[in-house]
């Protein structure tokens, strides 16, 4: 975006989004952040909080409606040069599924080592299940993280409006988290898009035990963050998941669908239209 252009843009942003905003704030210079000016309209209103807690996958991060760790495999043994037969697939995810019980218990210790093995164990499995030889399992192993980790990952992609709402959050002073139903590799997606250090908190469901919409996992997250529901404001995709588990939990919440003509509660179309969604009174 040319320099003048990227002007043109943040002016318009914050006239349209958000003065209306900090027109219901005054500056504490002793607390270095924004705090609500009440009166007789916004008497119970905390407009901007202190903290937006994130759901990740198709609200940071977006993951093809079509995939499955199966087909990953299967594209990865194929990248080698195997030619996996039909319904190789679901072979591996009948093999994963057997195993589930390890994987959480993975997951709750974060035992890497073990982690390692169980994945190197699975493949060979696999392997076997498909008539090919042992001797294809690290080139396997390197080719399926590559296609789900690497540099041009075909599975995980960040969504264009993520780091401007993230470069918006810092300039308010307001923390940002992320409370996913997810594995431990969590740590390792937000790490790869170069924005792990920019959360306060990252939980993901399988480390702890519980996930959304269970209001559990969004007090855990606020326990570690030592801040109260009514100073969080939650963004998701799931009404499910998303919006009946961070109400559950009494954090104000905004649904993420870009596919949305435009922004309008619980509904957010982009997530640049956050500043908005802090005027919105339940």
């Amino acid at each position: 975006m040319a320099p003048v252009r990227a002007l043109a843009w943040r002016y318009q942003y914050t006239a349209r989004r958000v003065l209306p905003v900090l027109s219901h704030h005054h500056y504490d210079f002793a607390e270095c952040r924004f705090e609500p000016r009440y009166d007789d309209r916004w008497e119970s209103a905390t407009l901007i909080p202190r903290l937006v807690t994130f759901d990740c996958a198709q609200t940071l991060v977006e993951i093809p409606p079509d995939w499955s760790l199966g087909k990953l495999v299967v594209d990865a043994a194929t990248q080698i040069g195997l030619k996996p037969p039909s319904g190789a697939d679901k072979l591996y995810m009948k093999l994963y599924a057997g195993r589930l019980p390890e994987f959480f218990e993975i997951n709750q210790t974060g035992d890497m080592v073990r982690a390692e093995t169980f994945w190197s164990e699975l493949g060979l499995a696999w392997l076997h299940a498909i008539g090919e030889s042992d001797a294809c399992a690290e080139a396997l192993r390197d080719a399926a993280d590559e296609l789900l980790f690497g540099p041009k990952s075909e599975v995980f992609k960040l969504y264009d409006d993520v780091l401007p709402c993230l470069d918006y959050l810092d300039s308010m002073g307001i923390q940002a988290a992320v409370i996913s139903n997810w594995d431990y590799s969590l740590h390792r997606v937000l790490k790869m898009f170069g924005i792990y250090e920019r959360f306060l908190v990252v939980k993901a469901s399988l480390e702890e035990g519980v996930e959304k919409p269970d209001p559990r996992l969004f007090e855990i997250a606020l326990e570690e963050a030592g801040l109260h529901a009514s100073e969080t404001f939650h963004v998701g995709d799931s009404h499910e998941d998303d919006f009946v588990g961070a109400k559950a939990a009494s954090l104000r919440v905004a649904l993420i669908d870009r596919m949305a003509e435009e922004s309008n509660p619980p509904v957010l179309k982009s997530l640049l239209d956050l500043p908005e969604a802090f005027t919105w009174i339940d």
